[in-house]
């Protein structure tokens, strides 16, 4: 990963539980990402096609205003973001949503609580530069 911070690779992280957040951004940007954060479903809805893609998007299913599944459709359906990766993230690994997910495009699931290496292994095997 590049060394100078405007030009590391940027991953978007939507998690509406700031705890989650925190430790996901420090583990990412130790790996040397550069984080983009979004508290809730709206902020990421605002970003979305209004921002240049990240290499990839870590996506809490469970969002208190704008469903995680209604963010992968706009994530797929954005100019340029529709290859980027998206990782959902879920507290119920059951969930029909999680199925659904992955059918229309998500590429992994991480259950919370997860480990770093399981964040860390995800990211580097998926993470791709848009476009």
């Amino acid at each position: 990963m590049p060394a100078d911070a405007a030009s590391k690779p940027e991953i978007l992280v939507v998690e509406d539980d700031d705890h989650t957040a925190h430790w996901m951004r420090i583990m990412l940007e130790a790996d040397g990402w550069s984080v983009r954060y979004a508290a809730n479903g709206k902020a990421a809805k605002a970003m979305i096609g209004k921002v240049p893609p990240p290499w990839l998007v870590t996506l809490d299913i469970g969002l208190p205003d704008v469903s995680g599944v209604e963010l992968i459709l706009q994530i797929k359906e954005a100019p340029g973001w529709g290859r980027v990766p998206i990782v959902m993230v879920t507290a119920t690994p059951k969930d029909e949503n999680v199925n659904w997910a992955i059918k229309s495009g998500a590429k992994a699931y991480l259950v919370k609580p997860f480990k770093p290496e399981e964040l860390q292994a995800t990211v580097k095997r998926l993470a791709r530069k848009p476009g």
